[in-house]
């Protein structure tokens, strides 16, 4: 009855857009619910792996923060220590419709590690999707909070005001984090070229100094290399490429963590347990199903 009432104060312009928009909105939140169930039963059906023997490809890791070799770094605009960050820094703009709007916004790329007992692993947090509880939101009356006005102009600053909201969030050092992305081990022996491929790959690089080539292999300074000549060519690099074999055998593993480009499979990184990561997905799939209930049924309300 209260519906029926509603649409009845409607004008026929009204209804028609109100029905196309409603549908549209049910449409969106349906897809959301599936999306957000598609992450929880990733983070609930994905057995966690140990670093020393996992799988390469899409794995499940959970191990303490260290900076790695690189070291930490500092959070832009707090200056907070951390091994990753990402900040934002929005205007208020002023009227009947007041709202916030963002001006400047960005994310740390810097690798870091995590240490599960059984090995240490990078993680390249580039493309991951962040959920951490260290977050920090505060206000200010310039666009770059170390550029604050001075405590002592008091007209200054009450002239600024509130008009700037900075937020920060952090990974911290020592952090327990679970991640969920690509696995792959790099050096110890894996995935050495041939001496065949190798040897092509050195041969390309000289020929792009051809004067060097004529430097240390034209014998008889004609200024050209003959079939003798380029018999020695192929027998350096191949010499050179033996080097370079016993070098990639030499490396130590390093296993990376990284995205991958499928939207199938995504990136997650959390400070967060795998038990609440996945019951927050699933919070947000029900409240995207409730809404798109509730748009469904305004539909049909304007339908009839």
């Amino acid at each position: 009855m209260i519906a029926t009432q509603w649409k009845s104060g409607l004008t026929s312009d009204e209804v028609f857009y109100g029905l196309i928009f409603s549908i549209v909105i049910a449409l969106t939140l349906f897809s959301l619910m599936f999306y957000y169930l598609k992450r929880a039963r990733l983070i609930e059906d994905t057995p966690t792996s140990r670093i020393r023997s996992a799988a390469q490809g899409y794995v499940e890791l959970i191990g303490g923060v260290s900076a790695g070799d690189v070291g930490g770094q500092k959070a832009p605009l707090s200056g907070t220590p951390c091994v990753w960050f990402d900040y934002k820094v929005e205007r208020y703009r002023k009227g009947k419709h007041g709202h916030w709007y963002t001006i400047d916004q960005g994310a740390s790329a810097q690798w870091f590690q995590i240490d599960d007992r059984t090995g240490i692993c990078v993680i390249d947090p580039q493309g991951a999707e962040v959920i951490t509880e260290h977050k920090r939101v505060w206000y200010g009356n310039t666009e770059k909070p170390n550029e604050q006005v001075s405590s002592g102009n008091r007209f200054l600053r009450n002239l600024g005001g509130r008009r700037y909201r900075y937020t920060e969030r952090f990974i911290y050092i020592h952090d327990v984090i679970y991640a969920l992305g690509n696995f792959q081990s790099i050096g110890g022996g894996r995935n050495i070229p041939s001496n065949h491929k190798i040897t092509g790959n050195v041969i390309r690089e000289w020929k792009e100094n051809y004067d060097w080539i004529l430097q240390n292999f034209d014998k008889d300074s004609n200024g050209e290399i003959d079939m003798d000549e380029w018999a020695k060519v192929r027998e350096a690099a191949s010499q050179e490429a033996d080097k370079r074999r016993a070098d990639l055998f030499a490396a130590p593993t390093v296993h990376l963590l990284a995205n991958l480009p499928s939207k199938r499979h995504p990136f997650i990184i959390s400070n967060r347990s795998q038990k609440t990561l996945a019951k927050r997905f699933r919070i947000y799939a029900a409240s995207a199903f409730s809404g798109s209930l509730v748009c469904v049924y305004v539909a049909i309300v304007l339908a009839i």
